[in-house]
């Protein structure tokens, strides 16, 4: 793959249509953006709960239904495929750790290549690999990964965490370990990080966030550690408010992400209960009821709400109101009849479900262009690339791995 070629036309795609994946229908259910695409509204709003809640979780589903009426869907589609995920061996996670977390781990670890595997095949590996390397555990939590890894393959590993409180109950599990791991406290933005990273360790990070794992990438082109894997997450924490490129290449580009952009990246979520997600519908259809009501007292619809809780949407509409209107408060009084500005706040909603289905489409598009710059930037300090999707979207949709080699 040529990921500069690639990162170049991705970055053309969204500089072409910012209009289209910056605009937020659940802010302004206007659908004036869409007016090049005269089919597109009208498909939109016509698909069942079904449907929608199908495309919704499904990037290569949604952008293949939306070519007919959306042209740019389909270079989309081309541009966001990448080599798909290995099968991998599914066993019973250790005691303590989380189903889901144990098969994404092992996932990860089977996206890489392996000594015995290559032996049958006849293929050559690199010398330094991921099963024969010490290992650095980057913001490692309680060192899940790195005890995979050690049970795995006998590697001594050390993790990097911040958080006391997962240090000593990382360094408890690692206590009855049969090889060395230990998790070290260690603020990795800090210069502290440079006294435990060296150039004999690999780097391993899966789900770093943002700003984390620019740090790690920074940290490796100074120590010029032999290998990296990473499986970059959300993009928009730990950073100064908007992305900022690493790489040379994409430092000339004027597309600029800010941090509202990046959270579309990982809008696609796999985890919530549908509890949470009814409770995330509910609140949504309030905010929306709540600006009809604004917009009928010519109060800007466009008015900073508070953000509520949850389990707010355990009580009443009314009660709801009284309680965001005690946060912010408005020259206004309330209608008596509240039951037809919810029902048209949950009309709102569905149209601006529908509508923001082609702002998602652009969300892969966007973090894949946000993990090519890191690509570019590991290339440019002479690193050998892959970048796949090590697990599917199913399990995590933050799938990406980035398997770079010092050269």
């Amino acid at each position: 793959m040529n990921f500069s070629i690639r990162a170049q036309q991705l970055n053309t795609l969204l500089n072409q249509h910012q209009s289209l994946w910056r605009h937020n229908a659940y802010n302004e259910v206007s659908p004036r953006s869409f007016r090049d695409f005269p089919n597109l509204l009208a498909f939109l709003l016509n698909l069942s709960d079904e449907e929608l809640q199908h495309l919704q979780a499904n990037d290569r589903h949604l952008l293949t239904a939306l070519a007919p009426y959306f042209p740019p869907a389909a270079e989309l589609l081309s541009l966001i495929t990448l080599a798909a995920p290995p099968p991998h061996q599914n066993t019973e996670p250790p005691r303590g750790i989380p189903g889901r977390k144990w098969l994404q781990i092992q996932a990860f670890i089977d996206a890489h290549p392996r000594s015995d595997a290559a032996s049958h095949s006849g293929e050559s590996l690199p010398e330094v690999r991921l099963d024969n390397t010490a290992i650095i555990e980057w913001c490692s939590g309680k060192g899940y990964l790195s005890e995979a890894l050690t049970k795995r393959y006998e590697l001594d590993a050390i993790g990097l965490e911040i958080d006391p409180s997962l240090v000593a109950a990382g360094n408890l599990r690692a206590s009855t370990a049969k090889h060395h791991r230990r998790v070290i406290a260690c603020d990795v933005l800090s210069d502290q990080v440079f006294q435990h990273v060296d150039s004999s360790r690999q780097l391993l990070a899966l789900h770093a966030c943002g700003g984390l794992h620019q740090r790690l990438l920074n940290t490796a082109a100074v120590q010029k550690n032999p290998r990296l894997s990473i499986s970059p997450c959300c993009y928009h924490r730990f950073n100064q408010g908007e992305y900022r490129y690493l790489s040379a290449q994409m430092q000339g580009s004027e597309l600029r992400f800010s941090n509202d952009d990046l959270r579309t990246a990982v809008r696609q979520t796999k985890t919530a209960r549908s509890g949470e997600t009814q409770a995330r519908r509910q609140l949504q259809a309030w905010y929306l009821g709540l600006r009809l009501i604004l917009e009928e007292h010519r109060i800007a619809t466009n008015t900073p709400l508070p953000s509520t809780p949850q389990h707010w949407s355990k009580t009443s509409f009314r009660d709801w109101l009284n309680a965001v209107l005690t946060l912010k408060p408005l020259e206004l009084s309330l209608p008596a009849n509240l039951t037809q500005y919810e029902k048209a706040g949950w009309q709102c909603l569905r149209e601006a479900e529908r509508i923001d289905l082609v702002r998602m489409a652009f969300r892969r598009a966007i973090e894949l262009h946000c993990v090519l710059d890191s690509v570019l930037f590991l290339e440019e300090h002479h690193y050998h690339c892959t970048l796949s999707e090590f697990c599917a979207s199913s399990l995590t949709p933050r799938n990406l791995l980035i398997q770079a080699e010092k050269v």
